[in-house]
C-alpha cells in the first residue's frame, strides 16, 4: 500500500493479513471505523463502541479490563471477545492492528480540534 492510499483508506482484512490474519473475523465484530464520527455520549454509554475508543487512544490496559468484562457477559457481541481473547490472551497483535485501522481516524480527530470543528 502507498503511503497515500494508507491516509485515505484503512483495510482491516489487509491490516489483519500482515499482522493476525487469524484474528479478522473476529476483529471485524470488534474494532469500529469511523470513531471520531460518534459523539463521545455514545461511546461512553456503548461498551463496544468505549473498547474500540480506548484502543485507539492507546488505553490498553482499560481496553483489557473492559475486554475482559464483555467476555464473561451475555452480550451477543461476547462471543468475540471470548474468540479474541483466546486468539490474543494478552491482546498485542490487536493492539498492532488497532494502532494502524486507527491511525486515520486519530489524525481526522487532531485536524477537527486544531480547525475548532465541534462534534454534534
Amino acid at each position: 500500500m502507498s503511503t497515500v492510499r494508507d491516509e485515505r483508506y484503512v483495510d482491516l482484512k489487509q491490516l489483519c493479513d500482515k499482522i493476525a490474519p487469524e484474528m479478522f473475523d473476529t476483529l471485524s465484530w470488534i474494532l469500529i471505523m469511523n470513531l471520531d464520527l460518534i459523539p463521545q455520549e455514545d461511546i461512553e454509554i456503548n461498551p463496544n463502541l468505549r473498547f474500540s475508543y480506548l484502543l485507539m487512544n492507546n488505553k490498553y490496559d482499560e481496553a483489557t479490563t473492559l475486554g475482559k468484562e464483555l467476555a464473561a457477559s451475555n452480550n451477543p457481541i461476547s462471543k468475540h471477545y471470548k474468540q479474541m481473547f483466546e486468539q490474543d490472551p494478552k491482546l498485542e497483535k490487536t493492539i498492532k492492528v488497532a494502532e494502524n485501522f486507527f491511525a486515520l481516524a486519530k489524525r481526522r480527530i487532531e485536524v477537527t480540534e486544531k480547525l475548532g470543528i465541534r462534534q454534534f
